[in-house]
């Protein structure tokens, strides 16, 4: 015995709200978390869609068990199948000794998760220009997930990331958007952190930061 352990889219959605059905199954819960309906592509490789379980931390610590202290990987990820983050321990052998999905908690970037985000804000049409210009152009992308309860595309599920782009030494602000990464999607390619979020749209007025 283990005694100590470190811790559809929109018409779905719809569809189910109208037919009073309480809850939706599944699969079509997940087939919203990654629905792209109504969103624009990046010029970006499809393949480099992220899938699977990511881990994003690994460590060993020790355990109790049975009375003796041994040890164990410990591991912290996102799930891209399920849209939700997972906490997992291992034994030294590398066997499954715990599995837990954690859908309420945000866990850190993994390196391949940073490099997407980057790359969907790059291939961006609409920021395309202003991020890839010539110079010390800085992304800031790892350590700004952003989760919002009655978010359209960042609620229960997503993988929204904040990219904001900068450079003169980080002193000037090129761009500011929001990735949802089990979307695959810049969601707010024009994001405004004290109002409300500029949706994507290829109707814009002027530069919004």
């Amino acid at each position: 015995m283990i005694i100590r352990a470190m811790t559809v889219s929109a018409a779905v959605f719809a569809m189910a709200a109208c037919s009073g059905i309480a809850t939706l199954s599944d699969a079509d819960r997940i087939a919203a978390y990654k629905s792209q309906a109504g969103l624009t592509a990046s010029a970006v490789d499809a393949a480099g869609r992220l899938h699977g379980v990511v881990v994003t931390r690994r460590y060993q610590d020790r355990f109790l068990v049975d009375g003796k202290d041994v040890y164990r990987d410990v591991e912290y990820g996102w799930d891209y199948e399920q849209g939700t983050a997972v906490f997992r321990v291992f034994d030294t052998d590398g066997n499954l000794l715990v599995s837990e999905t954690r859908p309420n908690e945000s866990v850190s970037l993994a390196p391949e998760e940073r490099a997407r985000v980057e790359a969907l804000v790059r291939g961006y049409p609409d920021l395309a220009a202003a991020v890839n210009q010539p110079g010390d152009v800085t992304f800031w992308a790892g350590g700004f997930v952003y989760r919002s309860k009655d978010d359209r595309y960042c609620g229960e599920g997503s993988r929204c990331v904040r990219a904001i782009v900068s450079k003169d030494g980080g002193y000037t602000e090129v761009a500011h958007a929001v990735v949802d990464l089990m979307r695959d999607r810049v969601v707010y390619p024009f994001y405004k952190p004290a109002g409300d979020p500029v949706a994507d749209t290829s109707k814009k007025t002027g530069k919004q930061l």
